[in-house]
């Protein structure tokens, strides 16, 4: 399994609500409602930053995606989509594309909140 991890920043002519409001009614729905990107998807999540954020050097940042594959053939296949194009596209109407920042990361360890304790 793997994860994108991508830090997210609104463009800056967009408050954080039209922001919201444009990632989770327009931009999640192009995902989750096309079958040819959604079936390369264990999981989609969406998490807008709470304003607490900026404590913690995350000052700017309007919100974190999380996206799970199977594996990286699975990631591959989702961005080699046709689909993925409108997708990627979309991004311009919301986000300072610039500052986007992500990762991708491999199975991670359960040190806290595993089923068995």
């Amino acid at each position: 399994m793997i994860t994108l991890h991508a830090l997210l920043v609104r463009r800056p002519d967009l408050t954080h609500e039209q922001f919201l409001a444009h990632w989770h009614d327009v931009h999640g729905p192009l995902i989750r409602d096309e079958p040819s990107l959604a079936r390369h998807l264990l999981s989609y999540v969406q998490h807008p930053l709470d304003p607490t954020a900026e404590r913690y050097g995350l000052a700017g940042f309007d919100g974190v995606t999380v996206q799970t594959f199977a594996d990286a053939d699975a990631f591959r296949a989702f961005v080699s989509e046709p689909e993925a194009r409108r997708m990627d596209a979309d991004m311009a109407n919301f986000l300072d594309v610039t500052r986007l920042q992500a990762t991708i990361t491999g199975p991670g360890a359960v040190v806290v909140g595993g089923a068995e304790r």
